[in-house]
């Protein structure tokens, strides 16, 4: 896993910052998310203003939204700290490159192997070296992160969480293999299940490396714009 870890406690400061009922209002947006992991931040922060104030006009929803920035913080470290702490505690050993890991509350410390935050370069050559690479998304349900492409190129499968937009573009076995963060126990049954195949490790980059060498680069997504300016 290349990517820091914040301990959601870290938030509870803006939760807390002026009283308990602001306190109840935003806990009660985390908790709605957390529950519910396919919904969007701003959905979910969308609702609870209007539930609170009624009709309000989209500027000051903005102003209310922007300051609420952390729970967006709050919601993809937990996660982030759900998925490995679920591969540890069911004893496969997780490298982790970033800071803010030796924080992670987990029943089996020993198999959490915590190397320091490093540059972009070197989380690309730890890469080379892995079988597995774990994503959890950022909080947006429409995009992808470099980190998914990142690791198939470098020979990687990616075992990630789902959005719309990477199950377009990449199937199930085309690089990735899925979990559901609803069911976030199965997750170490699909690591466990690739670390015991190599074949099937190796057939699953294989499947997605060439859709993602010609789609998924920064040299295909600068011509992808290039077009587009050209042919509008």
């Amino acid at each position: 896993m290349t990517g820091n870890y914040t301990p959601p406690s870290f938030c509870e400061k803006h939760i807390h910052w002026i009283n308990e009922e602001y306190a109840a209002f935003y806990q009660g947006i985390i908790d709605d998310l957390i529950a519910n992991p396919d919904r969007t931040v701003e959905a979910a922060e969308l609702e609870a203003c209007e539930r609170e104030m009624g009709y309000t006009p989209y500027d000051e929803i903005r102003i209310a939204m922007h300051r609420m920035i952390f729970i967006d913080l709050y919601v993809r470290n937990y996660w982030r700290g759900e998925a490995v702490k679920a591969l540890v505690d069911a004893g496969i050993k997780v490298d982790v490159f970033g800071k803010g890991w030796d924080e992670l509350e987990c029943e089996h410390p020993e198999n959490l192997r915590i190397h320091p935050q490093t540059t972009s370069l070197a989380c690309l050559q730890h890469l080379q070296h892995a079988k597995v690479s774990l994503n959890v998304m950022p909080w947006f349900k429409d995009g992808a992160h470099d980190r998914v492409f990142n690791s198939i190129l470098n020979g990687a499968v990616c075992v990630s969480d789902k959005s719309k937009y990477l199950c377009e573009e990449l199937q199930e076995g085309e690089g990735v293999c899925y979990y559901d963060l609803k069911n976030i126990v199965e997750l170490p049954h699909i690591v466990q299940d690739l670390l015991q195949n190599e074949n099937e490790m190796q057939d699953i980059v294989s499947n997605g490396i060439e859709k993602v060498r010609k789609n998924h680069t920064w040299d295909s997504r600068a011509k992808q714009i290039m077009n587009w300016i050209e042919n509008t």
